[in-house]
């Protein structure tokens, strides 16, 4: 009874402190700051590194009555930060959410860089980031997708934040979610969504994005790791479309107000070098090694899904995925000069057939609900005959390796390329709703249903990790041992080679 009265004198405490600072972030989120943080409590990010720039990001809390900040900022190649120092001076304000991006020029290529923010002779974290190289023999990047707060703790983003040989970090989408407390999530875990609805409006959007940033391992790998992010849906609302989403509702005003509040958060909140006025989707060069495409499957062309392949309109040759516009740059980007050509992508290229106990029903919200553009893509894929194309997608839950093909069939003289499906780093997979053996039994009908999947795990969560050389590809994927609690432990449960130059997985011995 004692210690139960101690903890709420000091919640109470610490509710008191930081209102008599009258500080601009929701009240909930008040117990969650680190006073050593000040203020800065965020942290701080980079992203959408080039041979010669990087976009670095942070965010100041202040009191209520400040209107405007001035910030500046310093990067170098020492944490002492006098070695090759650049520095700059920037202003925030409410219209920005009082966040700070900079792009900063004229770096030196394949080169490792410390940054940091300060006010008021108050200095943020430092950062650590990295510039693509040109010469390039090897890179390591780790593809992460799908991470809901409620639904557990970021172990695996520690995990990343942990691996010294991890250049960068992709993440493919629903970096947040948008669902109303105990909606969609583990409400027992004591990790609760703020807002506690469902959110909709900008400052809705801009309070869930503070929530998560506040996450210690979130804000880690952050630090310590540029990011290049893609979105799903979830930064908007459950499968999205250009024209609305699954999970948005007339009474929640008009869906063109909802996304473009989303769109703005998110480019606030994110360290991508674009604006809510360009397209999201873009592409990386790492040397000549590695073309890299971030597609935007969800809100860039999509038209409305269909239920199955018997709706009236499945074969519709009007009906996409990309939208003609970024199909036309997907088909353009794709690049023979470079030795691996690999699209971060959200949703399964396929083809998946569900695990249902007869042949099963193809996935309709991947691509294989929009046939017609699917097979136009593989037919002109094959007349470019690039040497290795790489698929890694997210938004499933689960993890698949798969041979690429139209009709999904074991033969490997057909394959145009291979896919990886990463699970999520918390969201609910088929072990949230079924039992071992109930589990057990989906991931065989999976194998069963397509034959040209190598392998299966519906259970755990983690990310992936693609090594890349110029003679091959190794994929790793590693989960966390738990994510109800914040202690846990990396395993790596299967190793994939892909031969430059081949089509075909090879399972390889894990290291």
């Amino acid at each position: 009874m004692k210690f139960l009265l101690l903890l709420l004198l000091l919640f109470l405490h610490t509710i008191s402190v930081f209102s008599q600072n009258n500080l601009n972030i929701s009240p909930e989120l008040l117990p969650q700051l680190d006073k050593s943080l000040a203020p800065f409590y965020h942290g701080v990010a980079s992203g959408d590194p080039t041979q010669n720039s990087v976009v670095i990001w942070s965010k100041i809390t202040l009191e209520k009555n400040i209107s405007e900040a001035t910030i500046n900022w310093e990067i170098a190649t020492d944490a002492a930060f006098k070695k090759n120092l650049q520095t700059g001076t920037t202003t925030t304000n409410a219209g920005s959410d009082f966040t700070i991006k900079i792009n900063i020029a004229n770096l030196k290529p394949c080169t490792a860089y410390y940054y940091r923010f300060s006010y008021n002779k108050s200095f943020s974290i430092v950062g650590q980031t990295k510039t693509l190289g040109i010469n390039v023999k090897k890179a390591t990047i780790a593809f992460a997708s799908c991470s809901n707060y409620e639904w557990g703790f970021f172990n695996n983003y520690r995990f990343m934040a942990e691996d010294k040989a991890i250049d960068l970090v992709v993440h493919l989408g629903d970096y947040i979610y948008e669902y109303a407390v105990g909606k969609y999530g583990d409400t027992t875990i004591g990790r609760l969504n703020v807002p506690n609805k469902e959110i909709v409006t900008l400052n809705d959007y801009r309070t869930r994005y503070s929530l998560y940033r506040l996450d210690k391992d979130l804000m880690k790998l952050h630090q310590l790791k540029p990011f290049m992010t893609i979105w799903d849906d979830h930064e908007i609302a459950n499968n999205a479309y250009v024209d609305g989403a699954q999970n948005h509702q007339a009474n929640e005003g008009e869906w063109s107000t909802r996304k473009s509040a989303a769109t703005k958060a998110y480019y606030e909140w994110l360290p991508v070098n674009k604006n809510p006025e360009s397209h999201l989707y873009r592409s990386f060069a790492i040397g000549k090694l590695i073309n890299l495409m971030l597609l935007d499957t969800r809100i860039e062309g999509r038209t409305v899904q269909v239920d199955s392949t018997t709706a009236i309109n499945f074969l519709d040759t009007t009906r996409t995925i990309l939208g003609k516009e970024q199909y036309n740059w997907f088909t353009h980007a794709l690049n023979k000069s470079f030795c691996w050509n690999i699209v971060g992508n959200q949703v399964p290229f396929g083809p998946m057939y569900q695990p249902d106990k007869e042949k099963g029903a193809l996935y309709m919200d991947g691509w294989d609900g929009y046939p017609y553009e699917r097979e136009k893509f593989i037919n002109d894929l094959k007349k470019l005959q690039l040497k290795n194309f790489v698929i890694v997608t997210g938004d499933y839950h689960s993890s698949f390796a798969m041979e690429t093909d139209l009709h999904g069939t074991s033969e490997t003289i057909d394959n145009v390329g291979v896919e990886f499906v990463i699970t999520s780093i918390t969201s609910a997979n088929d072990d949230e709703y079924a039992n071992s053996e109930e589990v057990s039994e989906t991931k065989e009908l999976y194998l069963k249903n397509n034959p040209h999947m190598k392998y299966c795990n519906n259970k755990d969560h983690g990310y992936l990790v693609l090594k890349v050389s110029r003679h091959k590809l190794l994929a790793k994927f590693n989960y966390a041992s738990n994510i109800k609690t914040p202690e846990a432990v990396k395993i790596t449960e299967k190793v994939y080679c892909v031969k430059s130059g081949s089509h075909v997985l090879i399972e390889k011995l894990k290291k």
